[in-house]
């Protein structure tokens, strides 16, 4: 095992429904300096304009799925 190797965090946002807050939360996220990190959405199939932003932000988060 390589002790010098950097961590690499996962940083997971579950929502559904999350507009309001979702643009905020996203930009937090990918404005860390840290350059280790995964970032991935869950959403609960929302209706409200969630899937919009998330699409927005695609090339930022490495992972996401609405169900």
């Amino acid at each position: 095992m390589n002790t010098n190797a950097p961590i690499k965090i996962s940083i997971i946002t579950v929502c559904k429904n999350s507009k309001r807050f979702l643009t905020e939360t996203i930009e937090s996220v990918i404005s860390q300096t840290y350059q280790q990190i995964q970032y991935i959405i869950i959403d609960g199939a929302s209706s409200d304009g969630t899937l919009e932003i998330i699409n927005a932000f695609s090339s930022k988060i490495d992972k996401w799925t609405s169900e």
